[in-house]
């Protein structure tokens, strides 16, 4: 566990599934609204959204770790060996990090993000990669104050029932 101000940050279990998934739909609501359709943000499901992270927290494959205050959680960061076809296995990803967006601008996603990245070295990654949509701007630049940066790779992206265009950055470890 690390823990620095106020916010404590340790390794999700099965029980925070959802309140991962609350902070998950409302930070895409916040986040993402204006780059993907409203309708698709509308219909994001806590529910469903809880589903997928206790299974996803179930896993030995992976990492989820939780940004605490007191007793409630304000931000998630979900990390794995990474997950594009020709990468090495000592290539690590970001899968997910989000804040509640009253968090936003506390450091609660930096200290989510250190956390995740002295996991990845602690666990023999070399490098970190996370795909961010291309004109979501206000994640370029936390990324880029992470010491992130495009890799050059880039691609379309169906998986959500229309097309997002994505942007692969790398920080070597």
């Amino acid at each position: 566990m690390t823990e620095t101000a106020a916010y404590l940050v340790r390794h999700a279990s099965e029980h925070d599934a959802v309140r991962i998934a609350e902070i998950h739909v409302e930070t895409w609501r916040a986040a993402y609204r204006g780059l993907i359709p409203d309708d698709y943000l509308a219909g994001l499901d806590v529910h469903g959204r809880a589903i997928m992270w206790r299974s996803i927290i179930g896993k030995p494959t992976g990492t989820v770790l939780v940004a605490v205050r007191g007793e409630r959680i304000v931000g998630f960061c979900s990390s794995l060996r990474s997950r594009d076809s020709a990468a090495p296995p000592e290539i690590g990803e970001i899968a997910a990090i989000y804040v509640e967006p009253a968090g936003w601008g506390r450091g609660i996603g930096r200290k989510l993000m250190q956390a995740a990245l002295d996991h990845a070295a602690g666990h023999g990654f070399v490098a970190v990669t996370l795909w961010v949509l291309s004109t979501n701007e206000r994640a370029k630049r936390f990324y880029a104050q992470a010491g992130f940066s495009p890799d050059g790779a880039e691609q379309d992206n169906k998986r959500l029932g229309f097309p997002i265009h994505e942007i692969r950055y790398r920080k070597d470890l």
